[in-house]
């Protein structure tokens, strides 16, 4: 059985994910505050009165509420905890042995970083098993992430890095879209179309390199001719300082992710 507590956007896209690879929805268990975030998804899934009634009908229990509720959840859960339970969680900044300190040192926890474009299936997940996880159930985790797209285990010391380019990073992404559709109004393009042309070109670019597996710099060049266009926009694009943008950006959310209990 399969429960969650939390059907925000992230805890919905679990919950919708999970229903869309075949599970059946009659063997979910699910609260929220809002019943209705749990009816907008499927009216089939068992709704559960609080977080005990989940932990008690559940063995993987999927906690997707807000890095500062978490305290108080594992306080009021640690004792319905049993050692055959597997607690998936998904805070930033909310390491593993922290979680261990709540419930046990026995406790079966995987911690997980999946991302908005997890929304349609396109979500690239990390995940950390702790060592109390056997192989069947951390591959049955696996199996139900893999419907919210790509899975990848890591080491937990490289999650906060991973957070900041796969977990921020669809923010940064939609920012450089905007940033590239309102240079195409300014331009003369409508802003529907705007928006479209620069999120295609994206995801165009984006299959390429995953696709030919070739260098970035590599398919740069591709585009980029002596004397022309692109190389007088790579230019301004190097003396605006993109590049140091990016890494500070990316940087800084790694240490935000650090320093996550200071987030209200």
């Amino acid at each position: 059985m399969i429960g969650i507590i939390g059907c925000g956007n992230m805890g919905g896209a679990i919950l919708k994910g999970i229903i869309g690879s075949g599970y059946d929805p009659k063997d979910i268990y699910a609260y929220d505050h809002s019943k209705e975030k749990i009816l907008n998804i499927n009216s089939h899934v068992n709704i559960c009165n609080n977080e005990k009634e989940v932990i008690n009908k559940s063995k993987y229990i999927f906690l997707a509420v807000k890095p500062i509720a978490y305290d108080k959840l594992l306080n009021d859960i640690k004792d319905l905890v049993a050692n055959d339970k597997v607690i998936i969680s998904m805070a930033a900044g909310y390491d593993t042995e922290k979680i261990e300190e709540k419930l046990g040192n026995e406790a079966k926890v995987i911690r997980i970083m999946p991302n908005t474009p997890s929304l349609i299936g396109e979500g690239y997940t990390v995940v950390v098993l702790n060592e109390n996880i056997d192989k069947v159930e951390g591959e049955y985790v696996i199996n139900l992430l893999k419907s919210l797209g790509e899975v990848k285990i890591i080491n937990e010391s490289q999650i906060n890095a991973y957070s900041a380019i796969t977990g921020s990073g669809p923010a940064f992404a939609f920012l450089f879209i905007e940033a590239m559709a309102d240079a195409a109004v300014l331009l003369g393009i409508p802003r529907k179309d705007a928006y479209e042309a620069a999120a295609r070109m994206l995801i165009g670019s984006s299959k390429l390199l995953i696709e030919t597996g070739k260098h970035p710099g590599e398919l740069k060049d591709m585009v980029t001719s002596p004397a022309g266009t692109t190389i007088e926009g790579i230019r301004t694009l190097e003396e605006k300082g993109f590049r140091s943008a990016i890494i500070e950006c990316v940087v800084n959310t790694y240490k935000k992710n650090l320093n996550i209990k200071d987030i209200r």
